[in-house]
C-alpha cells in the first residue's frame, strides 16, 4: 500500500494520529497532549497487554519521564538497579558499574519493571487522548495540508500529521514507502518473568546481571519485591522461533551454561516464556515522507545489547513533540527531528550490533582476549560511552510539566 495524494480538504479533525500504543506511541501522545495538541492513538491489539516480560529503563528515558512529570510513578512501578554486573560464565566479573555515580550525574538509576506495568503508567497519564483498540490504519491519502487515514473499523480520520510508532514491522513505514530492511543478528532469545524466585541475597537485591558464555548469555534482575525478569540469547537459525515455538532449548542452556541460576527457570511458567528472534533495521534512508513519519523501532529498531530500544523510543517521542512546537505541524518538523536524533540513534544501533557479535563468540582464544579487553577498559572510555548513552541531546523544554 502506498500514499495517494489528493486535494486538500477543508477541515482537519486531529493534529496528530499515531499508530501504535506501545512505549513510543504512548510517550508521544503524553508529550503532545501536554503541549495542547489534539491526538488519537490507533492500536491493533484489543487492549493494553498484560502479557510480556520485563524492561530496563535507563537514566536517559527516566530523564524524559521526569520532564513529562511522572518519573516518580515509573519508579514506584518498578525496581531500582544500583549495581550492574557483567560476568563471564567461567571467570566471573568482567565489569561492575556502580549506578550511584551515574545517578548523581543524571538524576536516576536504571529502573527495572514489567513492560505491562510501564504501559499502565504511561496510559494513566493521558487525560484527553483516546485509543482505538483492535483497529489499524489500512491506507493513507496525503494532501498539502493533511493526511486522511482509512481505518480497519470502517471509519476515516483526517489529521495534520500521522506517526508510525508501530514497531520493527511497521505498516506505516511500508505505506509511506520508506524502505526498511530487517537484519537478523544470528541470535534468538527467551524472555520471561520468574515469579516468587529466591535468587539474590537481600544485600544484592538491587543488582542486575548479564553473564556471557559460548554462543549465549543470560541477564536478569528483580522487577519488584517478588519477581525477576530474565532473558537468554543464543545462536540459532533465523525463523526457528516460528517453526518450533514450544522448543525447550532454554532448559539445556541453563543446565550447560548457567547452572548457578537455574532457579530462575524453575520459578518460571513454561507457557509464559516468550521466544523471539533478535533483529534490527538496516539504516532507513528517511524517517518521513511529507506529513507522515516514524519513531522508535519503526524508524530504527536496534538489537537489545545496550538496553536502549525503549530508551530511544522515549527520547524520540519527546524530541518529535518539541520539533512540532518549534517548527509547526509540517514536513520541516520531521526534518528537524531526524537531523537531531539520527546521530545518536545510528551510533546506538551500530554499537549494539557489534556488542552482540562480541559477547556471543565461541572461540576460546577470542573469549580470553575479549574478557581481558573488557576488564581493562580505561575508565575514560567507559565514561565516554555512559555520557553518550545517558546525556539527553534534546531541545530545552518549551513547556514544563508540573
Amino acid at each position: 500500500m502506498s500514499i495517494t495524494r489528493i486535494q486538500p480538504e477543508s477541515q482537519v479533525a486531529l493534529d496528530v494520529l499515531i499508530q501504535g500504543a506501545g512505549i513510543a506511541g504512548l510517550t508521544l501522545a503524553i508529550a503532545l497532549e501536554q503541549r495542547g495538541y489534539r491526538v488519537e492513538l490507533v492500536e491493533r491489539s484489543t487492549g493494553l497487554a498484560d502479557a510480556g516480560a520485563g524492561i530496563w529503563m535507563a537514566p536517559n528515558p527516566m530523564q524524559v519521564f521526569s520532564r513529562l512529570g511522572f518519573a516518580a510513578k515509573v519508579i514506584d512501578a518498578g525496581w531500582p538497579i544500583t549495581l550492574l554486573r557483567l560476568q563471564d560464565s567461567k571467570s566471573g566479573d568482567l565489569q561492575v558499574t556502580d549506578m550511584s555515580e551515574i545517578s548523581r550525574e543524571f538524576g536516576f538509576e536504571t529502573i527495572a519493571l514489567h513492560r505491562a506495568a510501564l504501559q499502565r503508567v504511561l496510559h494513566a497519564q493521558l487525560q484527553r487522548t483516546s485509543i482505538r483498540f483492535g483497529c489499524e490504519l489500512l491506507s493513507l491519502h496525503q494532501s498539502a495540508g493533511q493526511v486522511t487515514a482509512n481505518l480497519s473499523d470502517g471509519s476515516s480520520v483526517a489529521a495534520t500529521i500521522v506517526v508510525g510508532a508501530d514497531g520493527i514491522n511497521s505498516q506505516i513505514r511500508r505505506m509511506a514507502e520508506l524502505g526498511g530492511e530487517k537484519r537478523y543478528s544470528g541470535s534468538s532469545s527467551y524472555r520471561a518473568i520468574a515469579r516468587g524466585a529466591r535468587i539474590l541475597t537481600p544485600d544484592a537485591a538491587h543488582e542486575a546481571y548479564e553473564i556471557w558464555s559460548a554462543g549465549c548469555r543470560l541477564g536478569f534482575s528483580k522487577i519488584n519485591a517478588d519477581d525477576y525478569y530474565w532473558y537468554m540469547t543464543f545462536d540459532a537459525p533465523a525463523g526457528e522461533s516460528v517453526a518450533s515455538p514450544s522448543a525447550h532449548q532454554y532448559d539445556s542452556l541453563f543446565r550447560s551454561h548457567f547452572p548457578r541460576w537455574i532457579d530462575l527457570m524453575h520459578a518460571t511458567r513454561p507457557e509464559e516464556i516468550l521466544r523471539t528472534d533478535i533483529s534490527d533495521l538496516r539504516p532507513v534512508p528517511k524517517w518521513s515522507s511529507g506529513r507522515i513519519g516514524l519513531i522508535g523501532d519503526a524508524a530504527h529498531a536496534t538489537t537489545p545489547n545496550l538496553g536502549q530500544g525503549g530508551a530511544m523510543a522515549v527520547e524520540d517521542a519527546f524530541e518529535l513533540a518539541e520539533s512540532f512546537v518549534h517548527a509547526g505541524l509540517n514536513e520541516s518538523a520531521w526534518q528537524r527531528f531526524e537531523q537531531r536524533r539520527r546521530p545518536k540513534v545510528d551510533w546506538t544501533v551500530s554499537t549494539s550490533w557489534s556488542i552482540g557479535r562480541i559477547c556471543h563468540t565461541r572461540n576460546p582464544l577470542f573469549r580470553l582476549i575479549r574478557n581481558l579487553a573488557v576488564k581493562n577498559t580505561p575508565r575514560s572510555m567507559s565514561r565516554k560511552q555512559v555520557q553518550r548513552l545517558y546525556s539527553l541531546q534534546l531541545t530545552p523544554r518549551s513547556q514544563l510539566a508540573e
